[in-house]
């Protein structure tokens, strides 16, 4: 799938957020060339100490034999001072919430909704 870079759909996703405070990752949608990141994303960030960040996201992710399958991932990393913004992953965890052959939107927003606050922690 070729990513939609147009200005009116950026500007579209930069203004969705859910009512629980899912976000889309926008910066990992436009710059990020992993497969993990083809199509738009919700992003949050759930907890956080002094050392480190835990985030949880939910996002779709198409197979090369056409179907695919939207995941709730938990990931946690540390904080640091240091101006670069990539930073290694710990504690990561994947569960698959549903298979689809078809991304939508409006399906992704409504999945990271149903999410309690066990789950996206």
């Amino acid at each position: 799938m070729a990513r939609n870079h147009k200005p009116e759909n950026l500007k579209k996703l930069s203004q969705i957020k859910t009512t629980n405070g899912f976000k889309i990752d926008l910066a990992n949608y436009l710059y990020n060339p992993s497969y993990n990141h083809d199509y738009p994303s919700l992003i949050k960030l759930t907890a956080e100490t002094e050392t480190e960040k835990q985030y949880t996201r939910v996002y779709y992710f198409k197979h090369y034999n056409g179907n695919g399958e939207y995941i709730l991932e938990t990931y946690t990393h540390q904080k640091t001072n240091d101006p670069n913004p990539w930073q290694v992953s710990k504690k990561q965890q994947e569960i698959k919430l549903e298979d689809n052959n078809r991304f939508n939107l409006k399906h992704l927003i409504e999945l990271a909704e149903k999410l309690t606050e066990q789950q996206a922690a």
